[in-house]
């Protein structure tokens, strides 16, 4: 499994390999008055729009997967857009989404480009770079000031996380599957963990998410599992993944905490997955 497929298990659904026949948009608002037109094709860009309260910039958006109850319903009348033509079909100024969107699907980007849209796609690997996303996604929708507040509020709640201890605790992220699939060091999940008090121990793998055999995680002693809380191609959820650790002998009393995967791709959430983390870590609550 690659970066872009575990990604793309929880933001970007089938819809964005297709550049052919498509459900047919609703009619797009009147051109013109100078405001941005924005299709967001992820989960973290179009949740950062939202919350520069700049839902009315968008025109469009891939289908929401993993996203907050109150995002899902401030874009619940935005159309949705499941490959090319419904995305020219409402004459976007801007595209926003994440890196995996090249990855998954580099013609869709080249057209669009070609087009004369402008494409931006973030690839965030720390929660410093996910300021700067704030930002990017602000001056773009046409709301320079709010990202610049929200960025402001978002690095006084890193700020609020206390000193990590001296010794950090080794965790093991189980995102899923048979081999494991975990996060490496240029995944931001892995600056959250550090910043929390952790160490990811394949934080010296180059690599944002990667595939390590059970022999590699017994070896490095986790004192932390974090597992992702998501189902994707029929490997199971939470319980199934619990399952699999309580059979490796070697794991299975090793602590565990449950984390929407959503809170690990580098989006407004992932300061709150700090705080989780923060938490947990310092033993200031069970992990579970």
């Amino acid at each position: 499994m690659t970066y872009a497929r575990a990604i793309a298990s929880a933001a970007v659904a089938v819809w964005l390999l297709g550049t052919g026949a498509c459900r047919a948009p609703r009619s797009p608002p009147p051109a013109g008055n100078g405001r941005a037109r924005v299709v967001s094709l992820h989960d973290v860009t179009t949740e950062i729009v939202v919350g520069l309260g700049a839902t009315g910039q968008l025109v469009g958006v891939g289908g929401p997967v993993q996203v907050p109850a109150s995002d899902a319903a401030a874009i619940a009348d935005v159309p949705r857009v499941d490959g090319v033509e419904s995305i020219l079909a409402l004459h976007p100024t801007v595209v926003v989404g994440m890196a995996v969107v090249a990855e998954r699907s580099p013609e869709l980007v080249r057209f669009l480009r070609d087009k004369g849209i402008e494409v931006w796609l973030g690839h965030p690997g720390t929660l410093d770079d996910v300021l700067d996303l704030v930002t990017q996604v602000g001056a773009r929708v046409q709301a320079a000031p709010s990202a610049g507040r929200l960025a402001d509020r978002l690095r006084a709640q890193m700020g609020a996380i206390a000193r990590p201890p001296s010794e950090p605790v080794r965790v093991f992220v189980y995102d899923c599957c048979d081999p494991a699939f975990t996060a490496g060091g240029g995944a931001v999940l892995t600056d959250l963990i550090r910043r929390a008090g952790g160490r990811n121990i394949f934080a010296d793998v180059a690599s944002d998410w990667t595939k390590v055999s059970w022999e590699q995680v017994i070896a490095r002693r986790p004192q932390l599992i974090v597992i992702h809380d998501y189902e994707f191609e029929g490997q199971g959820g939470v319980p199934e993944k619990r399952k699999r650790l309580a059979a490796i002998r070697s794991l299975a009393k090793v602590p565990v905490t449950v984390m929407p995967l959503g809170q690990s791709l580098g989006g407004l959430r992932s300061f709150d997955a700090l705080e989780h983390l923060a938490k947990v870590l310092r033993g200031k609550g069970g992990a579970g």
